[in-house]
């Protein structure tokens, strides 16, 4: 009875104040506390007992679950704020991934394998610190992205290894320490995804509020990921696909589902939930990104190309992904959602199609001739587009011509040809 609730909430107090504690200085020690708390969350008594302790101390918990994960093991934490969110996402109600329903787990005893059990006060405090300053969310967010920009990355880099040695070689030759790595670089794609799919459930605005300085870029940037985890998956006869069929050992969890739901959430929520000035920026936003295809749209459903308007989907092939085969993970709710984003989209960049007359080539962006020049760099003049911009000072702050130092990037129109620094509608 009540001392082991007690004692439970008081472990509670002492994982949720010391797990992001700078003054331990032992590693063993902090992941042995990190662990100690992915683990609590994982299991409706213990996580009421986190709950339980005074508002503070959770807030000050979730605040270190918020800090942004360059300098530091963000693996666990992320896998904690995935914990208090699971039960509550797209076609996230699952213990187990669908295609691994017939084998029977080492042992149902753990963590990972609990019933989901989501916190909606802990997400509540997680929305409210993320509202707080004009850093918080961004700081955040843009850590989150980068993990997954890098994550991602280095899972397609290694299926291409893991596809070239198993057609080369006996299959057993793969090396089974890079198959573990491999499928926790997928794992963690889901994970930070699904922490994006949290965040701007709870807090859309980060990204849909122009007013906010840092929303555009960080829409761009998300809408950039989602576009290249949707090629990459999507594509026919691709990459994924190969290595997926090949069912390695230690592969196990790579698979459609977890990655297309978790992208399919953020669509969804980004384009079928908002207000209409909100649906019709993060619109713009995706189909301005040169890698949008809507091919990869229709492929959520199984359907190999858009259907024409106003007519009703086929069935989808029963060779083909689509997200209706999953009746016992997948709302009808939630389907006819797909259904009505497919629609949306196919409208919007029949639209968009129309609209866009073909630009003389000088004013292309000269890096990706694939958008109209739309950003001036200060102080050297250089142009390019946003997304190739944006794109860049990630990872650098030189400009792509002359090498000088980028200080600031200001709109640019052709039309106008005076630079304006207030954001274009």
């Amino acid at each position: 009875g009540q001392s082991y609730e007690e004692t439970l909430t008081r472990l509670a107090a002492i994982l949720a104040k010391h797990f992001a504690d700078t003054r331990i200085v032992g590693t063993d020690i902090r992941d042995s506390l990190m662990q100690a708390l992915a683990s609590y969350v994982c299991y409706p008594h213990s996580l009421r007992a986190v709950e339980r302790i005074p508002e503070d101390q959770r807030i000050a918990m979730v605040r270190n679950l918020l800090a942004p994960y360059e300098q530091r093991p963000w693996a666990q934490t992320n896998w904690i704020l995935v914990r208090l969110w699971r039960g509550c996402g797209f076609g996230y109600r699952y213990t187990r991934l669908p295609h691994l329903l017939k084998t029977k787990p080492e042992d149902a005893n753990l963590p990972s394998l609990q019933k989901p059990c989501p916190s909606t006060l802990l997400q509540q405090h997680m929305a409210d610190l993320l509202r707080q300053g004009p850093d918080v969310a961004p700081s955040f967010l843009n850590s989150v992205l980068n993990q997954l920009n890098w994550a991602f990355s280095e899972f397609i880099g290694m299926i291409q290894e893991i596809q070239q040695a198993a057609e080369r070689l006996e299959r057993n030759f793969v090396d089974s320490r890079q198959l573990k790595v491999c499928a926790t670089c997928f794992d963690l794609s889901v994970s930070l995804l699904r922490v994006l799919e949290m965040t701007i459930t709870l807090v859309p605005e980060i990204f849909l509020d122009w007013t906010q300085p840092t929303s555009e870029m960080l829409l761009r940037r998300l809408a950039q990921l989602l576009n290249q985890v949707l090629n990459r998956v999507t594509a026919e006869r691709n990459l994924f696909d190969r290595v997926v069929t090949l069912r390695l050992p230690g592969l196990e969890s790579v698979d459609h589902y977890p990655i297309l739901v978790a992208v399919t959430g953020i669509l969804v929520r980004l384009l079928v939930h908002g207000q209409a000035s909100e649906t019709e920026r993060a619109t713009s936003v995706l189909l301005a990104d040169p890698c949008f295809q809507l091919r990869s749209i229709c492929y959520l459903l199984g359907q190999p190309e858009p259907p024409a308007p106003g007519t009703v989907l086929p069935a989808p092939d029963r060779k083909r992904f689509s997200l209706q085969s999953y009746t016992d993970y997948i709302s009808a709710e939630e389907l006819a959602q797909v259904e009505q984003m497919l629609t949306h989209l196919t409208f919007a960049s029949a639209q968009a199609a129309a609209a866009s007359l073909p630009t003389s080539e000088e004013d292309l962006c000269p890096i990706c001739y694939a958008h109209p020049i739309s950003a001036v760099f200060q102080p050297c003049g250089h142009k390019s587009c946003k997304a190739c911009i944006n794109q860049h000072l990630m990872n650098n702050k030189d400009c792509f011509f002359c090498k000088a130092t980028i200080v600031s990037v200001e709109d640019w129109d052709k039309a106008a040809n005076t630079s304006t620094t207030s954001s274009a509608a």
